[in-house]
């Protein structure tokens, strides 16, 4: 009844798209928060190997990593 990849891939627009706009509102770089980072996890452990991942995607995996998780978020 429900596309459980559909969701997760709802909620992982609705959180990117709030990182980069709180980031547009205190005109900082972006930093994502660490839902983002797991619901771009979630994705990928259900994303079929031969289908190619979105551009809101690419951009938080080259993030993964580069900075330390705000854990108060």
């Amino acid at each position: 009844m429900f596309d459980v990849n559909e969701i997760l891939q709802w909620c992982f627009q609705q959180n990117y798209h709030l990182d980069k706009s709180n980031a547009c509102v205190h005109c900082a770089p972006v930093r994502f928060s660490p839902i983002t980072f797991r619901l771009y996890l979630a994705l990928t452990n259900h994303w079929r190997p031969d289908e190619d991942i979105t551009q809101e995607m690419a951009e938080v995996r080259d993030h993964l990593g580069t900075y330390e998780l705000d854990g108060g978020r």
